[in-house]
């Protein structure tokens, strides 16, 4: 069984055909012989595309095509139609309407994944059934965009099936550690974020997953900032760069990842009509009523037209896209350190270990292929480094997931760790005592996603160099909020309790607000 792909398709016109059908007939049979078989070599016809059959009525062509791998019957119908949309005009000024798949089969042999795997990736978009030991597709109603958009090349990348390892391959589960720093006697062993309210340093915010920081805690997170800063990306070469934080959908869906995995879990932003009437009934509910009138709201505000950055290097990505850069200009290196990063974590909220709302300095670079690859390497390393050195704690480096990858995925997924090339990210954890002993208990991503993501960003956002040689990006996060939870719960919360160097970047103990109310003890 190889690869075959069937397809049944109806162009409209802006007039009657019928009266056409002896060039219509000529048209297609050229093309049979032609654009169909266009790049395909001659022992390999039987791969290419052919149009077995087609009918008129009216205004309508309706057209059967079947493929192997080579030309795709969704490639061959766009091509058919450019051709026909250039000969139609051209002799007698008629114009191409309209086109879609009224029926499309695919058959897949051995694919990676099972009917049930295969029916959660393609959900409602096709009918799966098995078909010997392969898969049988079928889509219906597709339209000109769908096919435009690739969508039937993504449905079968997900259900490829995964290369065998090469020989000499490590293949390890996600979560292996790499690298950690030595032991320490901890005698804390008080929950963070519960010790943290009870002294006031932070308030929960009434929005779920946000805290506000009073004076110690602001003053802690800022002085891990400054000194990640200062330790570890200033002295590799990264400035500063102040980036957008509400990204526009076009900049997101150049994202890889996000709004194909991660959809779920962006917050969406909306705009309202600017003019002083605009929203008058929600306004008039709420300074009569004291009543927030969500349905007034929602017939005035736009479609959801933003996302609230959660990912901090779309913009760095966006200021590249279709421009041309020189090997010899490269590497570009900022990070971005101005202010916070949103993710809908929903009820997975916990404390200040995953919020919503975090506070985050973030890495990005673009450079020379095996440069970008030395980068992510030698920023986790620099980071495991810097906790044990600077900050005495329990941290280790392990191969991370991607950030898409759901929990129940990444304890089915090997990797190949005898490249560090193959890992997907390297992430820094924490061991929280709190949690139980460090043998068995989950520790604490407090940084990482370091990741090299080769040409992935940089195809999808078009950049070129100058000569074409390869040229890859590349980012690393620090959860700043993270850190700061890391050594509370390693070092208390004592300020002569903490490491020298953080000792010395704060001028002084600071003092949450007291209210006869608040903190409660």
């Amino acid at each position: 069984m190889s690869l075959r792909f069937r397809l049944e398709a109806v162009l409209q016109a802006s007039s009657d055909l019928e009266s056409l059908a002896a060039d219509i007939g000529e048209w297609i049979g050229e093309a049979n012989e032609t654009i169909l078989v266009k790049g395909v070599p001659e022992a390999k016809r039987d791969e290419a595309a052919r149009i077995a059959g087609w009918n008129l009525r009216g205004n309508e062509l309706t057209l059967l095509l079947s493929s192997g791998r080579r030309v795709r019957a969704h490639d061959a119908l766009l091509r058919l139609r450019n051709l026909l949309a250039s000969r139609l005009g051209e002799k007698h000024r008629i114009g191409l309407r309209a086109l879609r798949v009224t029926r499309y089969t695919v058959e897949v042999p051995s694919p990676g994944v099972t009917v049930e795997e295969a029916r959660k990736v393609v959900g409602d978009l096709a009918k799966v059934e098995a078909l010997g030991n392969g898969l049988l597709l079928e889509f219906s109603d597709l339209t000109e965009k769908d096919l435009e958009s690739r969508l039937i090349d993504r449905v079968l990348r997900q259900l490829e099936a995964k290369p065998a390892p090469v020989k000499g391959a490590r293949l390890m589960p996600l979560g292996t550690v790499l690298a950690e720093t030595p032991p320490r006697p901890i005698s804390e062993g008080r929950n963070v974020t519960e010790t943290a309210e009870a002294l006031g340093w932070i308030k929960r915010f009434p929005g779920r997953g946000q805290w506000i920081f009073t004076a110690p805690m602001a003053a802690l997170v800022m002085g891990i900032k400054d000194l990640i800063v200062g330790r570890i990306l200033k002295p590799m070469g990264f400035e500063e760069w102040m980036l957008p934080k509400l990204t526009p959908f076009e900049v997101m869906a150049r994202m890889p990842g996000y709004f194909d995995h991660l959809a779920e879990g962006m917050i969406y932003a909306c705009t309202p009509p600017r003019s002083p009437e605009a929203l008058g009934e929600f306004k008039r509910d709420f300074q009569l009523r004291r009543m927030i009138n969500v349905e007034a709201l929602r017939k005035e505000l736009s479609e959801p037209s933003h996302v609230l950055e959660p990912a901090q290097c779309s913009p760095f990505y966006q200021l590249f896209a279709g421009e041309t850069v020189s090997l010899e200009e490269l590497p570009i290196k900022a990070y971005d350190a101005s202010g916070w990063t949103w993710r809908w974590e929903g009820q997975a909220t916990t404390g200040l270990e995953r919020t919503n709302e975090f506070y985050r300095v973030e890495s990005v670079w673009l450079a020379g292929a095996e440069e970008a690859l030395e980068l992510r390497d030698k920023e986790a390393e620099a980071s495991l480094n810097f906790a044990d050195k600077a900050l005495d704690l329990e941290a280790r480096l392990v191969v991370g997931a991607p950030f898409y990858m759901t929990s129940d995925e990444a304890a089915k997924t090997l990797v190949d760790i005898s490249d560090p090339a193959n890992y997907p990210t390297v992430d820094i954890e924490a061991w929280l005592p709190y949690r139980g002993p460090r043998e068995n208990s989950e520790w604490l991503e407090i940084g990482g996603a370091f990741t090299c993501a080769k040409d992935k960003y940089v195809k999808s956002f078009a950049i070129r160099e100058a000569r074409n040689r390869p040229i890859w990006t590349g980012c690393g996060g620090f959860g700043i909020t993270r850190w700061a939870t890391a050594v509370l719960a390693q070092h208390g919360f004592e300020l002569d309790e903490w490491p020298k160097e953080l000792r010395r970047m704060l001028e002084g103990p600071r003092k949450p607000p007291r209210l006869v109310t608040w903190p409660k003890p």
